[in-house]
């Protein structure tokens, strides 16, 4: 105690220079345990935002009087039929698409290269100031190269995804068990941390975890159906298999814009004029999305500059791969919103009786997010 003390009198910068080699050092060691343990982290935290989400249709069940125990086995039971109806009829087509896609790659090279040669012509009769040829032959090999290495790790992933079946079961079971009995274990790890930033910080996870994974996971939805349908109307190919990416990919931050470009351009190889009709039409729904969807779901809950939010993204990158990328916005937002209270301590609770204890969704908590 008397250590913390004389901390707060030192002054900012000096109680930084002192404290930064611990954190440094343990965060260090932090990330080397997350490494050693990546498989099971994955699985817990895949089976933790899942349990989240199934979370709010068995509280909508329980609001109605139905028993805790016969909610969760609606919800699991009227999950595993959509998620394998959807599996069963839009798998197939899935896999068709992208098998014929890696087969068709080298009829979409030498299509790209015809529509190099025309844009080639195209300068050339203009006297365009422009280094077009040399940069779309650049672009054209890079992406030859990109769909050969896709085409090669096809098999690798597939053969991947069917050694795992341990890794499904064990995310399966994680998940009953969280929607289940997980309110004792998480309450036992906020009461390490002291009273009232247990109580805030659970609150602060709750609700940000909740609409911000529930949001996204609506937005991939409709977006999905909807690049699909603009695809369709444009009789692109593989318009389920882009429609699927696209919306997927927007659950991580700005990769939905990649994908779009990857898609555009992909299509382009084939019909230059179809690809940019291709990249309007992604473009238009995406901003629809942006501007009139996200904001009303998503609310004002993540609250990041986009400098915080391209950081976190790059951490989240750099630690945890794609599962890193994906939690990284609410987690960064969380912290933001925790780093606010303590800058703000007149806003937090005083006694336990003031605030009543949070529980989190993963844990079956009757608490609703906003």
């Amino acid at each position: 105690m008397n250590i913390i003390e004389t901390l707060k009198g030192l002054p900012g910068w000096l109680k930084v220079w002192i404290l930064f080699p611990f954190a440094f050092l343990n965060g260090w060691l932090l990330l080397l345990l997350l490494d050693y343990l990546r498989p099971f982290i994955d699985v817990l935290i895949s089976a933790a935002i899942s349990a989240f989400l199934l979370n709010l249709p068995a509280h909508f069940l329980q609001d109605r009087g139905v028993s805790r125990g016969t909610a969760i086995a609606i919800v699991l039971m009227t999950t595993l039929l959509v998620v394998g109806g959807t599996a069963l009829t839009v798998g197939p087509l899935l896999l068709e698409q992208s098998s014929n896609l890696v087969s068709n790659l080298p009829e979409l090279v030498d299509s790209g290269n015809l529509q190099l040669e025309r844009a080639r012509e195209f300068v050339v009769e203009r006297h365009l100031p422009i280094n077009l040829p040399n940069l779309l032959d650049q672009v054209v090999s890079q992406l030859g190269q990109v769909f050969q290495l896709a085409g090669n790790q096809v098999i690798t992933v597939v053969t991947t995804t069917i050694n795992s079946l341990v890794n499904i079961l064990f995310f399966l079971v994680l998940l009953i068990f969280m929607l289940i009995g997980g309110e004792s274990a998480w309450d036992g790890i906020f009461s390490w941390i002291p009273f009232p930033w247990n109580e805030t910080l659970q609150a602060s996870i709750q609700k940000t975890f909740l609409r911000y994974f529930g949001t996204q996971a609506i937005l991939a939805g409709v977006l999905s159906v909807a690049q699909t349908f603009g695809l369709v109307f444009w009789d692109v190919p593989y318009a389920i298999l882009f429609g699927f990416v696209i919306g997927i990919s927007t659950i991580i931050p700005y990769a939905g814009v990649i994908t779009i470009s990857l898609v555009s351009l992909i299509v382009a190889l084939q019909d230059f004029s179809q690809g940019i009709r291709v990249l309007i039409t992604a473009i238009v729904i995406g901003q629809i999305n942006d501007i009139l969807i996200s904001p009303r779901l998503m609310g004002g809950s993540i609250g990041l500059n986009p400098i915080w939010l391209i950081a976190a993204l790059f951490l989240g990158g750099k630690v945890g791969g794609v599962l890193g990328l994906i939690v990284a916005v609410p987690v960064a937002s969380v912290i933001k919103s925790t780093v606010d209270q303590l800058r703000s301590p007149d806003t937090l609770p005083t006694t336990p009786a003031a605030t009543p204890t949070a529980q989190l969704a993963v844990s079956g908590s009757n608490i609703k997010p906003d």
